[in-house]
C-alpha cells in the first residue's frame, strides 16, 4: 500500500512538474524612465532669481526716482520737526523723555543720538532747574 500511495505521489508531482516549470509570460518592458525630472537645473533656477531679484531692485529705484517730491519734503521736514523737538528736551536735560520720544517715532538713530550725548554729559535730570 505504501508503495502505491508514494507511486501516486510520485506521478502527481510529475504531473505538476511542467507546470511549475514554466515561467509566466515576460512582462512588457515599461517604457525608459525620465529621470531627469528628478533633479533640479541649479543654473536655470540660479538665473530665475537673478532676475527676479535685479526686476525687484529695478522697480524700488524707479519708485524712489518717481516719489513725489511734496510728500518727501514734507517728511524731511517731520523728521527735522522730531529732531528739534527732542533736541529741546535734551538740551533741558530730561534726557529719558528725548529718548522715549525719538523711540516712540521709530528714530532709532535719532535715539542713539540721544544716548550718546547724554552719556557723555553726565548731568542728573535733577541739577537743571
Amino acid at each position: 500500500m505504501r508503495s502505491l500511495v508514494r507511486s501516486c505521489l510520485i506521478a502527481a508531482l510529475a504531473a505538476s512538474a511542467p507546470a511549475h516549470a514554466q515561467s509566466p509570460a515576460p512582462a512588457p518592458e515599461p517604457s525608459q524612465p525620465n529621470f531627469r525630472s528628478l533633479w533640479t537645473g541649479w543654473a536655470t533656477a540660479n538665473d530665475q532669481a537673478m532676475r527676479r531679484e535685479a526686476e525687484a531692485q529695478r522697480r524700488v529705484e524707479q519708485d524712489l526716482a518717481t516719489a513725489d517730491a511734496d510728500r518727501r519734503h514734507r517728511l524731511a521736514n517731520q523728521g527735522r520737526a522730531l529732531g528739534e523737538l527732542v533736541g529741546e528736551t535734551v538740551r533741558l536735560g530730561d534726557c529719558e523723555e528725548g529718548e522715549r520720544m525719538a523711540r516712540e517715532a521709530g528714530d532709532f538713530a535719532l535715539v542713539e543720538a540721544v544716548r550718546h550725548h547724554c552719556r557723555g554729559r553726565a548731568i542728573p535730570v535733577q541739577s537743571r532747574r
